[in-house]
């Protein structure tokens, strides 16, 4: 197709377009861009001119893939409708784009989650402020057995089960969190099974993940803070890295395999980059 085809062809496409109103603008004007470099580089629409397309515009990752999408579909909308015979953008590869940064919260902002948790629901506070102080992935908490705590005084910890069945120990280093975890262990009528059960129609039974992420979510909305349950892992992480802990020590705490995945998480806030700063410069006097 010659530029004045991929206007002609990308009105249709954008008349029938079943998208929301926004959709529709971003597609119009990633096709409108596409028909006029075509236009201006004398170009049809074909394989080789969309690979010398992408390599003109320095477009960040994202940008890219969300401009190759609009005209994936057109594309295969144009070829749906007899034409052209072959797809274009067959052999176009994706950028890769990288993990989002990790983004954790503040205590406080945290602690005004917790005001809210009503007493009576000491399980939901428990399992959250476990999952807080220690950094756990939230399926790693609801697997915890009974069997697998040890609340030895001085040398409390417990052994959870990560990804890949790999076993690591996590050190119970609160205070406060032991002492609840101590009177949680005393009300229950239970001594074998998981930590955390459901007690629907008076029966035990496994936490399902989905019902303590509502739960969480209702808890949140409540306080008017804004944080996903995986941010309390992010939020630990994140006052380690801020307190100084080093990435070895933080990778083996989060059950990580690799440092590159603990590395998301160096980024200290300001105001400890400076004193640092300050404290290296003193010394260079």
């Amino acid at each position: 197709m010659n530029s004045s085809d991929v206007q002609t062809a990308a009105d249709q496409f954008l008349e029938g377009l079943n998208r929301s109103p926004a959709t529709v603008r971003a597609y119009q004007a990633d096709l409108t861009h596409l028909q006029r470099w075509l236009q201006d580089s004398g170009r049809e629409l074909d394989g080789g001119a969309l690979e010398a397309y992408f390599a003109a515009h320095s477009w960040a990752a994202s940008t890219q893939n969300r401009k190759q999408t609009a005209i994936e579909r057109f594309c295969r909308w144009s070829r749906q409708h007899g034409r052209p015979d072959l797809d274009p953008t067959r052999h176009l590869e994706r950028p890769k784009i990288p993990p989002p940064h990790p983004r954790g919260l503040r205590r406080d902002d945290i602690k005004r989650i917790f005001a809210v948790i009503p007493a009576r629901q000491t399980r939901d506070t428990l399992l959250f402020r476990l999952v807080f102080e220690t950094g756990l992935r939230i399926s790693e908490a609801l697997n915890i057995h009974l069997d697998d705590l040890d609340l030895a005084r001085g040398d409390e910890h417990l052994t959870v089960l990560g990804k890949g069945a790999q076993r690591r120990t996590v050190l119970l280093d609160d205070p406060r969190l032991v002492n609840a975890l101590r009177k949680y262990l005393r009300s229950l009528d239970y001594t074998h099974g998981p930590l955390f059960q459901a007690q629907k129609n008076g029966r035990g039974g496994p936490l399902r993940y989905q019902s303590m992420q509502e739960r969480w979510q209702r808890y949140a909305a409540s306080a008017g803070v804004a944080c996903t349950l995986h941010q309390l892992r992010h939020s630990h992480a994140t006052e380690l890295v801020n307190g100084g802990v080093s990435l070895g020590t933080i990778r083996k705490r989060l059950g990580h395999r690799h440092i590159q995945t603990t590395l998301r998480y160096a980024e200290i806030s300001d105001t400890l980059a400076d004193a640092e700063l300050r404290t290296w410069r003193r010394r260079q006097r």
